[in-house]
């Protein structure tokens, strides 16, 4: 039941959540960031897109008549060293629509206000860059990040010292009551929308165990629409610095660099942005804040790397020859100055402030000219640097010994290297996108990690299904998800993960019955959406042209070319009596439908 004075805020509420804004919000962003989020769809929400006009009259309904309710949230872990883990937030595509909604109905406001240029953070659109894997970009849009980088760069040659520093543990400790307040001094939107927004981050928010809300804690999501609010919480940093004897200044979200030319104009700058932090509940971190000289900051930059790694890639441009590949691969060599083994030795760079940044850049170089680095060096940083294992294992899977790699890959699981939700996810998207040969030991090998994946947790399981739908037969498939009905019936993600199987199982005389009474039984609307769509595509007489699009495109971000979510789909059209009418050249365009044998398998 709603207050008397409710009918009076309708009138914002309709104006901020109006049909054509929600459209506009799902189809320029939403839709492409739900993609990004750790785990994928198994028709990548294309469901959703399809019934985007319904949608929207649902959530206006909703919020109009006060009766919007958020989804449960699904938590999980992304290990950042020595086991030490951050919780990432997964949200419910409509939740995520609002939220997108508020967060963009304040962003222009709260950029106007911004009180320094030398905060770098911008919201991405959600599209997905050419050549650039977002993974690498810590948040934001790729060309805010570029122009921060460049800033940085011109430090080491204008100031004798740099403070480096960022705050800690920054989205745990944000205070939606001091957000309240900087929002609403900076923006003018009305408390109505504000209530709303605060109601939206409280439901997000962590609270185990029976305990109560504190209003304290900012989601981590992987969407701009948190980072928006976020990044307004330092403005008061950004004007102590402005307005402070620096010469150079630039921050990152939390990430905070500036120029000084004296230690204890450096101590006093420290000294007054952590004060300023404590006024909002924040502190700087203690054991990241560090104050360089012009020499060490070349080092902790790795600046002279950055601009070799530049010229290179301007030299390189489109072109994948095998002379720029073997350039980079010296160079590679020469920053590994490797003492013994596949590790970096002490004098790499890449154990340097920015190292693991060069890292990156240099693997995705080498890959782009088609070179590969030994599988040893990938498989040790999978073993040991958290932070370099979702790189590595999109590295590992264009391998040219890639059942070795799975082999090893594998039996890191069985040896509990891994302790977050992420790594799990990683291991499963290199095995799901990787031509894997099927051998009787690799085959004992996947249905091993199966049964240890199922029992990781939600998202352990969510994995384990996708798994199950490539490597698994049919009776396999079925007992996963008979083994834990109740779970998957009662989950948002996984009930749609299950349905995504029935494409094995349709033309199945013996089984598809069987598993169709199961997905019944789950009594999960999103499992039964998921169905009906991939059963709509087997028995559908012509192909809507998005949809033909969209099967044809490849996908060349993959080293098969083809994202495991297409297969799915794909399986259902070619379960289509007509499909060779529907989609003449698909085995031509997707020739790893019938090269990778476990896809061969799966019904191609």
């Amino acid at each position: 039941m709603q207050s008397p004075k409710f009918k009076f805020i309708r009138d914002e509420l309709d104006a901020a959540f109006s049909a054509s804004k929600l459209t506009e919000e799902w189809k320029k962003r939403v839709r492409y960031q739900i993609r990004k989020q750790l785990v994928f769809d198994p028709i990548e929400y294309r469901d959703y897109n399809d019934k985007l006009s319904s949608i929207v009259r649902a959530v206006r309904k909703q919020i109009l008549g006060g009766i919007y309710e958020v989804r449960p949230a699904k938590r999980y872990l992304a290990e950042k060293s020595r086991g030490l883990c951050r919780q990432m937030t997964l949200v419910h595509p409509v939740d995520l629509l609002v939220l997108e909604r508020l967060s963009r109905s304040v962003y222009f406001e709260l950029k106007s206000k911004a009180p320094s240029k030398s905060a770098f953070f911008e919201p991405d659109d959600g599209k997905f860059i050419k050549g650039i894997n977002q993974a690498e970009v810590k948040y934001g849009s790729f060309e805010s990040w570029k122009r921060f980088q460049g800033a940085v760069f011109g430090f080491a040659n204008e100031n004798k010292y740099i403070v480096v520093t960022d705050v800690a543990n920054f989205y745990d400790f944000i205070n939606f009551q001091h957000l309240r307040n900087i929002v609403s001094s900076l923006a003018d939107i009305r408390e109505s929308l504000l209530d709303l927004l605060i109601y939206v981050l409280n439901k997000l928010t962590w609270t185990p165990d029976f305990m109560p809300l504190t209003q304290i804690g900012m989601p981590q999501i992987e969407t701009s629409a948190t980072r928006v609010l976020a990044n307004a919480m330092l403005y008061e940093v950004d004007k102590v610095c402005e307005h402070s004897a620096v010469s150079n200044y630039a921050r990152f979200m939390d990430d905070m660099d500036i120029g000084v030319e004296t230690i204890a104009d450096a101590k006093k700058i420290v000294r007054d942005v952590d004060l300023t932090l404590q006024s909002r509940q924040l502190r700087l971190n203690a054991s990241k804040t560090r104050i360089l000289t012009q020499k060490e900051a070349y080092t902790h930059f790795c600046i002279d790397e950055n601009f070799h790694l530049a010229r290179l890639e301007r030299v390189i441009g489109a072109k994948k020859s095998s002379a720029a590949g073997n350039i980079l691969l010296k160079t590679y060599e020469a920053w590994m100055a490797r003492d013994e083994g596949p590790s970096p030795g002490k004098s790499s760079p890449f154990h340097h402030g920015n190292g693991s940044k060069i890292h990156k850049y240099i693997l995705g170089l080498l890959y782009q000219t088609e070179t590969r680095v030994p599988d040893d060096d990938l498989l040790w940083l999978i073993r040991n640097k958290p932070d370099m294992r979702s790189t590595a294992f999109r590295y590992l899977s264009y391998s040219n010994n890639i059942g070795t790699a799975a082999f090893e890959v594998l039996s890191l699981l069985s040896e509990g290297i891994f302790v977050d939700d992420a790594s799990l996810v990683d291991l499963t998207g290199f095995l799901l996108h990787s031509r894997i040969p099927k051998t009787r030991k690799i085959k004992i090998k996947l249905q091993q990690a199966i049964q240890i994946i199922e029992y990781s947790g939600d998202l352990g399981l969510h994995c384990a299904i996708f798994l199950s739908i490539k490597f698994s037969d049919l009776g396999e498939l079925q007992s996963v998800i008979q083994r834990h009905k109740e779970r998957i019936a009662n989950d948002y993600w996984l009930a749609r993960a299950a349905a995504g199987a029935i494409p094995r199982f349709i033309h199945s005389k013996d089984s598809f019955s069987g598993f169709h009474d199961l997905i019944s039984e789950l009594q999960n609307e999103e499992a039964q959406n998921v169905a009906r769509y991939l059963l709509d595509i087997s028995e559908m007489g012509s192909i809507p042209q998005s949809l033909k699009l969209y099967l044809n495109a490849p996908n060349s971000s993959y080293p098969q070319n083809i994202y495991f979510p297409k297969v799915i789909i794909l399986l259902a059209a070619c379960k289509n009596a007509e499909w060779k009418k529907l989609l003449p050249n698909i085995h031509k365009t997707h020739v790893a439908l019938r090269a990778d044998p476990f896809f061969k398998d799966m019904g191609f």
